[in-house]
């Protein structure tokens, strides 16, 4: 395939991406833009490209200014979102893949999830379940061991007030009943490293949270593993 036929293909697959309210022609569209394209600026170059069609040039750079402006404003979003949830006072420990402490406070969200029908799987489908989750502002995370935490979340399943929850347990029975648990919202989370979250599991080690004072306040070990290595957080949460 020549520079010109490598041109049309992607305007037209271009154009298509762009005029067609069809999502999976669009898909199809893009994918086959990209291609072309990438056979094109081999070819010769994105300056004969867009000098070849610049009307196509144009609403790629306004294509690529939307994105950009969509992401600063989705990004926007979740910094007040976070500034507009309470704070709570944070004493937390870690040991592992690196050993540090930190006291401060961060912002949180606890959301209650009504129970599902019963599930013969999942002894705790039919149970209510609490989620709770830390954010920390982008001009303050906490710095543990050179890491800087962003975001910290652990689910409770049959949440009934005060008492311990011993996560690890919780976990072994669910998963010997069947169930198939996504340990995704049982995270710790951090900024500048590849890969840098570690996530809870059934198999990860010991992992409890004791809830008191009415829910205000909550003991927390919990046990992790990510790519980075092992880790195990130790908190004292107020709010």
């Amino acid at each position: 395939m020549g520079f010109g036929d490598s041109l049309k293909k992607w305007a037209t697959s271009k154009a298509t991406e762009m005029l067609t309210a069809d999502s999976d022609k669009r898909e199809s569209a893009a994918a086959s833009a990209d291609a072309a394209e990438s056979q094109a600026r081999s070819d010769l170059g994105e300056t004969l490209l867009r000098t070849a069609f610049p009307k196509l040039g144009e609403l790629a750079d306004k294509q690529e200014a939307d994105r950009v402006a969509r992401e600063e404003a989705e990004e926007q979003e979740r910094r007040e979102e976070i500034l507009s949830m309470p704070l709570a006072s944070v004493q937390l420990s870690v040991t592992g893949h690196v050993t540090d402490n930190w006291s401060g406070q961060l912002h949180w969200s606890w959301n209650d999830v009504s129970p599902n029908e019963p599930d013969p799987t999942d002894p705790y489908a039919d149970k209510p379940l609490a989620w709770f989750e830390l954010f920390a502002e982008d001009t303050a995370r906490p710095d543990l061991g050179g890491m800087l935490l962003t975001h910290w979340s652990f689910q409770l399943p049959g949440y009934h007030g005060d008492g311990t929850y011993d996560l690890s347990a919780i976990a072994q029975e669910r998963e010997a009943a069947g169930a198939a648990l996504d340990y995704l919202e049982w995270s710790m989370d951090f900024a500048n490293a590849d890969d840098a979250s570690f996530y809870f599991y059934s198999g990860s080690g010991p992992s409890s949270v004791t809830v008191s004072e009415g829910g205000k306040k909550l003991a927390v070990v919990m046990s992790m593993s990510g790519a980075l290595g092992d880790l195990t957080a130790t908190a004292t949460i107020t709010r």
